[in-house]
């Protein structure tokens, strides 16, 4: 789960936050709380960064896997809106490990 970290009023804030949860079924017991704690993923300070979202490359190994954003797979593209450019885009390539 992506999260922005709101840090005044009116929803601004510069840091983008990640959680992860190990269960594969949410709905079971008490999995859907079992969030590890936040970690910081990336910090613009001054710019407001709204709307994270991790998306599965488009590359021939992640269609082949029929990846999407539930089903990343190791590395993915961070997607924000800034503020300041005012549009939806990608800068980042993340590549989680286990």
């Amino acid at each position: 789960m992506q999260m922005g970290k709101v840090e005044d009023y009116s929803w601004r804030g510069s840091s983008i936050h990640v959680s992860f949860n190990k269960n594969k079924d949410l709905g079971r017991s008490d999995n859907a709380i079992q969030w590890s704690k936040p970690q910081l993923l990336l910090t613009k300070p001054g710019r407001v960064l709204w709307y994270p979202a991790l998306q599965p490359m488009n590359a021939s190994e992640a269609i082949a896997n029929k990846n999407t954003c539930l089903k990343l797979g190791k590395k993915v593209r961070l997607f924000v809106k800034d503020s300041e450019a005012n549009e939806y885009s990608s800068e980042y390539v993340i590549e989680f490990e286990k």
